[in-house]
């Protein structure tokens, strides 16, 4: 189902698109050192960088696919999710304090102190590697929602919000991102709050009644009472052993290898400061999903009750509700945050995989020292050429599954 974007949905965008160009290029300065560039200084507040961290891992894979799985499946997986903020402090506290008195740029440094320059070497190869795909698929992810939601040309739409992602983050570094999540953030809630208030005024009963119904009709915790929920099957869908497994793993990778959180985390000014942004990131995720919970479940009850041929999965339910029940200008702010979500990931990762080029590859081949100056105009040429493979990555992704027909 596509929507018909009025001005006033465009005009929504295009405002959006310039304050966060505006935001980058303000950040220029203060962009002359490495630490400058990588780390904002190390002077960057607790509470901003609590914003980005939670900003910079939540993609518009991450929007689409918590709705979507309650609607097809239920509200299991969704779940297990509440697990991930408690854990994440957790493994916090085990691995973060050494990083900062490492005084290093990056994990894989610690690696080198802790090992040797061989696993260095191999470990941070492979996360650049995996994270530039993951960067394409997050931009071929965000084109087939706006294929599926407005009606937009995939390529173009990747090419769009790959060349400002790029832009703004190679003009401002660290800093640029940082409060560019931070509006990205207002904008995702500003989206996902308006979705939430007409979703429930739409649905027979309100709030409570689309809990009711959903509950009804399976979309609650039944996984949990079904004794192959805890059998390690491949025939099963959902594990529970698997689904806790992937929380553990996922917090204990954001908080000891992953150049994107864990360099956030190193912007601020002390250990103590770095421990106010995880609580800060834990105590925004938990409310921001439980919302994300009940927007599944409360658009499986609206379909449920107002059945539309179109609606046939829950990968198209939202924005299929967007499209059909949501005014102008609403449309474009829920897209603008849409943009926010796809962004935020695509600056964080372009930033955090320049600094590892320069730092990782570049710096330790030369014999000769590299002074700063030198290694800033690196990142910033280092930001272009993640940022044009990443755009490229995701072109040669929507090509091929329009060649397989396949997404």
């Amino acid at each position: 189902m596509n929507v018909t974007l009025q001005w006033l949905d465009i005009i929504s965008i295009v405002i959006y698109l310039l304050i966060i160009v505006g935001i980058g290029v303000f950040f220029t300065r203060g962009t002359k050192t490495t630490e400058g560039y990588l780390l904002g200084g190390r002077s960057i507040p607790w509470w901003a960088v609590g914003i980005s961290y939670m900003m910079s891992l939540f993609s518009t894979l991450s929007l689409v696919a918590s709705p979507g799985e309650i609607y097809n499946y239920g509200m299991t997986m969704s779940m297990f999710g509440f697990l991930y903020p408690i854990l994440s402090i957790l493994f916090f506290f085990v691995f973060m304090r050494f990083l900062f008195a490492s005084n290093v740029f990056t994990p894989f440094e610690y690696l080198e102190k802790r090992f040797s320059g061989n696993i260095r070497t191999m470990v941070g190869n492979i996360y650049i590697f995996t994270r530039i795909f993951y960067l394409a698929m997050v931009l071929f992810a965000t084109s087939m929602v706006f294929f599926g939601g407005a009606g937009w040309d995939p390529k173009i739409t990747i090419i769009v919000i790959g060349a400002i992602g790029t832009f703004y983050t190679v003009m401002g570094g660290m800093r640029a991102v940082v409060w560019t999540d931070v509006v990205q953030f207002a904008v995702l809630i500003i989206g996902v709050g308006l979705v939430f208030v007409i979703c429930s005024q739409e649905n027979t009963g309100g709030l409570i009644g689309a809990w009711n119904y959903a509950m009804d009709h399976g979309r609650g915790p039944e996984k949990f009472t079904e004794a192959s929920f805890y059998q390690l099957s491949p025939f099963v869908r959902l594990s529970f052993w698997v689904l806790l497994y992937s929380q553990i793993s996922q917090a204990i990778f954001y908080n000891s290898g992953d150049q994107i959180s864990v360099q956030r985390l190193l912007s601020t000014s002390s250990y103590q400061q770095a421990k106010k942004a995880i609580f800060t990131n834990s105590f925004t995720f938990i409310p921001f999903s439980l919302v994300l919970t009940v927007i599944g479940l409360m658009i499986y009850s609206y379909y449920g009750q107002h059945p539309d041929p179109n609606v046939t999965s829950g990968d198209v339910a939202l924005f299929a509700f967007v499209s059909t029940k949501l005014p102008t200008p609403l449309p474009g702010i829920f897209f603008a945050a849409m943009l926010a979500a796809a962004m935020s990931t695509l600056d964080s990762g372009i930033n955090s995989l320049s600094g590892l080029i320069v730092k990782e590859i570049y710096v330790r081949a030369k014999k000769d020292e590299v002074d700063d100056a030198r290694q800033v105009t690196l990142m910033k040429w280092g930001t272009v050429l993640i940022g044009i493979i990443a755009t490229g990555g995701g072109l040669g992704i929507c090509i091929a599954s329009t060649a397989l027909k396949e997404t």
